[in-house]
C-alpha cells in the first residue's frame, strides 16, 4: 500500500508516494570515492519510493557514551569524539524516525532558517531538524547529506502523519 507523509501541524504533503519496508535495511557501505555523478555521498539506506522505521536514536542531541572505550556511530556510519573530553558521543535523538530516500522529498520541504549546517558535501545533520514544513514552518525532518554517511532524510515521528494514497 502506498502512503504519503503529511505535516501533523498543517496537513501539507511532505513526500512522494512511499511503501513501507518490513524493516530498516543494513546501512550501505561506502568507501568515500566519487560516484558516477561526481558526488561523494553514500547511498541512502532505503531505495526510492520506500520508507522504514529506525528504532535507534537519530540525530541531535548528542551525549557522551558512558563507556569511554566505545567508538560507535553517533549518526549513521559516523563516530564523533567528545570535544570536551575523552570518549565518543552517541545520539540521544528521537527513536522511530521515518527514513526516506532524499529524492522522495525534493520540492516538499524547506531548509530550517534557524540552522546553518555546513559539511563537506552537504548538511551533516548534527544540529537537529534541518528541514521544515514549507506550509507552517514546523520542524519535521533531518537531512543527513554529508559524505560521511548515508544520504537520507529522517522524519520526526510526531511531526508527520502517514496517510494512505
Amino acid at each position: 500500500m502506498n502512503v504519503l507523509l503529511l505535516c501533523t501541524a498543517c496537513g501539507r504533503r511532505l513526500s512522494d508516494p512511499l511503501r513501507l519496508l518490513p524493516e530498516l535495511p543494513a546501512r550501505p557501505e561506502h568507501e568515500g570515492r566519487k560516484n558516477a555523478d561526481g558526488s561523494r555521498r553514500a547511498p541512502s539506506t532505503v531505495p526510492r519510493g520506500t520508507y522504514s522505521v529506525d528504532p535507534e536514536p537519530s540525530g541531535a542531541p548528542f551525549v557522551v557514551h558512558p563507556d569511554p572505550e566505545w567508538a560507535g556511530a553517533a549518526i549513521p556510519e559516523v563516530s564523533m569524539s567528545d570535544p570536551d573530553g575523552d570518549g565518543f558521543l552517541m545520539s540521544a535523538g528521537p527513536r522511530n524516525t521515518l527514513v526516506v530516500h532524499h529524492e522522495d522529498t525534493v520540492g516538499f520541504l524547506a531548509p530550517n532558517p534557524a540552522l546553518e549546517e555546513i559539511g563537506c558535501c552537504g548538511p551533516p545533520g548534527l544540529e537537529g531538524p534541518n528541514w521544515v514544513c514549507p506550509g507552517c514552518g514546523a520542524q519535521v525532518a533531518t537531512l543527513f547529506a554529508d559524505c560521511s554517511g548515508p544520504f537520507e532524510t529522517h522524519f520526526l515521528p510526531d511531526a508527520v502523519r502517514v496517510t494512505a494514497v
